[in-house]
């Protein structure tokens, strides 16, 4: 599974090895475990191309209390997962989940 999100803040944390965290997302932790090998694409609206992205590595669980249940993807930034576009259909809460076959 691959995920598109809209991020229009750059709420991104260079970690070390070449990771990076996104920010926090309102997603069941059972689809973040799924999502995880797959490819993340950042966007700053929805019909605008990615400016960020790659593999997803991992995630955890935020804790604190704005954020409490809120998952954070972890990724390795991938430079083909720029200037991706998808489709206007299957968007919802600011992010579209797409099922590869």
């Amino acid at each position: 599974m691959n995920i598109h999100m809209v991020e229009p803040l750059n709420n991104f944390v260079k970690l070390p090895d070449h990771q990076w965290e996104s920010g926090c997302w309102a997603i069941e932790e059972s689809k973040a475990r799924d999502l995880v090998g797959g490819e993340i694409y950042f966007h700053k609206k929805q019909q605008e191309p990615s400016f960020f992205g790659g593999t997803i590595t991992g995630y955890r669980i935020e804790e604190d209390e704005q954020n409490h249940k809120k998952v954070v993807f972890t990724l390795q930034y991938k430079e083909d997962c720029r200037n991706v576009r998808t489709d206007k259909n299957g968007w919802s809460k600011r992010m579209k989940i797409i099922t590869l076959e």
